[in-house]
């Protein structure tokens, strides 16, 4: 009953409000808006998906015109997620398309941080910062709407924690989340059951309405893993390149035989089991070409998401990208 009053309430403030919601993709909101630091980004200057193609589709399911709900992305690790999908989602929903915001990670301490680093740092250089206010401000309590486990802003707030506070989660119903590191929060507990189930339900009234829920991790341990089950449910979009030896498009994997053949990162040891230097490419699952990965930034640009799998259902979004395709500048293939 209680859900039920509540999506009344929903619909009544889209009627009311529908007009104002920006027809704009959040990648186009955080390429015209977003300035990036030298202090919290090694590509100072103008936000561009050029950098993370890869990203752009990923942040875009975050559009009120887009269909997904649900969105589970299984990553490897320093691939711009953080910086190109949660940051610039929390500044486009504050911009451009207001409600309240969950930000949960595996770890408490981490969402505090991230709120007074990187996530303070994209509301200033977006000229957020006018927008962040109290929502109700009473006499005697003249609160500032900025702390370092909420934010809030005009049809809505961001709220932070641990995807662990299991009472944090009773405790709100909310139409975006963003649930990080995923495969560090508890599975379940005595008291409440399974954590997943926990966060779903906190989205339940506006299921109709708009929601946009989204689990981050990089898998951990296969038997205790959060994000894989998750990821499962989706429609299992790989990212596809174009081979630079025969122009088939390709998901980069890391070793796996094809037609009885070695496919994927292949490399050269010598006599004493050590790693030859400049040995390290990649052979292709479709013409067994070999390539390296001084191609990858334009390999990258003509990439697309394909999905694999029919999800379980309509809506749900998910999305595997190990480290194979972090972008020129972080670590390459020889290094992994």
């Amino acid at each position: 009953m209680k859900n039920e009053k509540v999506k009344f309430q929903i619909n009544q403030l889209i009627d009311s409000t529908e007009s104002y919601l920006s027809d704009m993709l959040p990648s186009e909101w955080s390429e015209q808006n977003r300035v990036m630091s030298p202090d919290v980004s090694s590509q100072a200057g103008k936000f561009s998906f050029d950098y993370t193609p890869y990203l752009r589709e990923v942040v875009d399911t975050m559009s009120s015109n887009h269909p997904a709900r649900i969105v589970a992305v299984m990553k490897g690790a320093q691939i711009g997620f953080s910086t190109g999908v949660i940051e610039n989602a929390i500044g486009y929903i504050i911009s451009q398309a207001p409600g309240n915001i969950l930000f949960l990670t595996g770890h408490a301490d981490l969402a505090g941080e991230a709120m007074n680093g990187k996530i303070d740092q994209m509301i200033e250089s977006t000229g957020l910062r006018k927008m962040i206010r109290p929502n109700v401000i009473k006499k005697k309590n003249q609160r500032t709407g900025d702390t370092a486990k909420s934010k809030e802003f005009a049809g809505g707030s961001l709220t932070a924690g641990s995807a662990g506070n299991h009472k944090l989660l009773r405790q709100r119903s909310v139409k975006y989340g963003f649930i990080d590191d995923f495969d560090a929060a508890r599975k379940s507990t005595k008291e409440s059951g399974s954590t997943t189930e926990m966060i779903e339900q906190r989205f339940a009234a506006y299921y109709d309405f708009g929601m946009k829920l989204f689990y981050i991790s990089t898998p951990e341990v296969k038997q205790t893993s959060n994000i894989e089950p998750v990821y499962e449910l989706g429609d299992k979009r790989k990212y596809h390149v174009p081979c630079p030896c025969c122009g088939d498009y390709i998901d980069l994997r890391w070793t796996f035989k094809q037609d009885g053949k070695q496919a994927g990162i292949t490399y050269e040891v010598d006599e004493h089991g050590v790693l030859i230097d400049g040995s390290v490419g990649y052979t292709c699952q479709s013409c067994f070409g070999f390539f390296k990965d001084n191609q990858k930034q334009e390999m990258l640009l003509a990439g697309e998401w394909r999905a694999t799998a029919k999800p379980s259902e309509e809506g749900y979004y998910s999305y595997h990208l190990s480290a194979l395709y972090a972008p020129v500048g972080m670590y390459d293939w020889e290094r992994y």
